[in-house]
């Protein structure tokens, strides 16, 4: 059976759910509106077994390993030579100590879920369906439970629809009520009380979420709880307008692929992605502090700078830029600006551990102005 569509004359839970129902077994491609992401799901016998989100270019499971931080590029080649002996890719990583196999499995089922609840959200572009028989050795396979996944993914869109009345965008900042930072008594459960340590009318949803890292639905909809309660209120809403949803979702994803790069050490790719990010929206703050750091560990220094500034004006008091912004400071020979930026960090912060390693480094710059003044 071949299925070639719209997802507008279709739609995509009609669409899993046919494949589910009649057990199909091959790979389902869809391609978003604009053409620039790809979205594969392979089914087998009608469970979902497979689900990614990639870029409209040549791509092997190698490269899904290394984007999700599986293995590093040495260790695609040990894969490599290693996976003939093996039934299964799954097997191989296992029997070359890179993970057991349920941590494995239960890692990228997490993943794969959260592609498909991604996918359910497209609601322009073209799919089609090929029956084929599925290699064990040459992709990840873990089944999951397609009714389920259907279900959930219904739930969700529903949900997000009311969360983001309160919740606009992963880019929207909060702070804490008034009446709550005299000090309100409040009877929050621990994930709660976790997110709201980190409301602070500085970090984004997204900063957040990385913080605790949990899936974004999960920290949107605290959020979103916190705000019912009158807890806490929107402070801004970052992102341009002109972005729009589509293209913010796009650019999360660029900034994901970014920190995973970058994670791995991979500094050149994870530019390239940030890069790609401040092409869709030029005041992407999260791009433009990565981009900072990037270069600055790079020696690319006036690249660094042009990067930091932008995002220190846009958010002054962002701990993580006044910190590698002394550093580059200090890098270029400007050591009174280094100290400047570190002493206003120091004021700013509240962690006692953040505030002896500044107090380190404004002793030893002000020791090694002091040479250059001898000098």
């Amino acid at each position: 059976m071949a299925i070639q569509s719209s997802i507008e004359e279709l739609g995509l839970f009609d669409l899993f759910q046919v494949l589910h129902m009649n057990e199909k077994t091959g790979r389902l491609i869809i391609t978003d509106v604009d053409g620039s992401r790809e979205a594969l799901i392979f089914f087998d016998n009608g469970s979902v077994c497979m689900a990614s989100i990639h870029d409209r270019s040549s791509r092997s499971i190698f490269n899904l390993l290394e984007e999700w931080g599986v293995a590093d590029a040495g260790t695609i080649v040990e894969i490599e030579k290693a996976l003939p002996k093996y039934k299964s890719l799954i097997e191989c990583l296992e029997a070359l100590s890179i993970s057991s196999g349920n941590h494995l499995k239960n890692f990228f089922a997490s993943r794969m879920r959260e592609s498909v609840y991604d996918i359910f959200k497209w609601e322009k572009g073209d799919c089609r369906f090929i029956e084929e028989d599925l290699d064990g050795r040459r992709e990840i396979i873990v089944s999951l439970n397609t009714e389920n996944l259907i279900l959930e993914g219904a739930r969700r869109i529903d949900e997000w629809s009311n969360i983001k009345n309160k919740v606009p965008s992963r880019h929207s900042i909060f702070s804490l009520c008034q009446g709550n930072e005299e000090g309100q008594a409040l009877n929050l459960k621990p994930r709660e009380w976790e997110i709201l340590s980190l409301i602070d009318g500085q970090n984004s949803v997204n900063e957040i979420n990385d913080k605790v890292s949990e899936e974004l639905f999960t920290t949107s909809k605290l959020i979103y709880g916190l705000v019912v309660m009158g807890v806490i209120d929107l402070v801004t809403d970052d992102l341009d307008p002109e972005v729009g949803a589509g293209n913010e979702e796009r650019i999360e994803e660029l900034l994901r692929r970014g920190r995973n790069y970058y994670s791995r050490l991979n500094l050149e790719k994870a530019a390239a992605e940030f890069e790609k990010a401040l092409q869709i929206d030029q005041d992407n703050f999260e791009a433009l502090r990565m981009l900072g750091e990037i270069y600055y560990k790079m020696d690319r220094l006036s690249e660094a700078l042009i990067y930091l500034r932008k995002a220190r004006d846009m958010r002054p008091n962002n701990q993580k830029t006044l910190f590698i912004k002394g550093y580059l400071h200090a890098r270029l020979g400007e050591v009174e600006l280094a100290i400047s930026e570190w002493e206003e960090l120091r004021e700013m912060t509240g962690n006692p551990k953040i505030i002896d390693l500044v107090k380190r480094r404004i002793s030893v710059a002000k020791e090694w102005e002091k040479v250059l003044q001898e000098y």
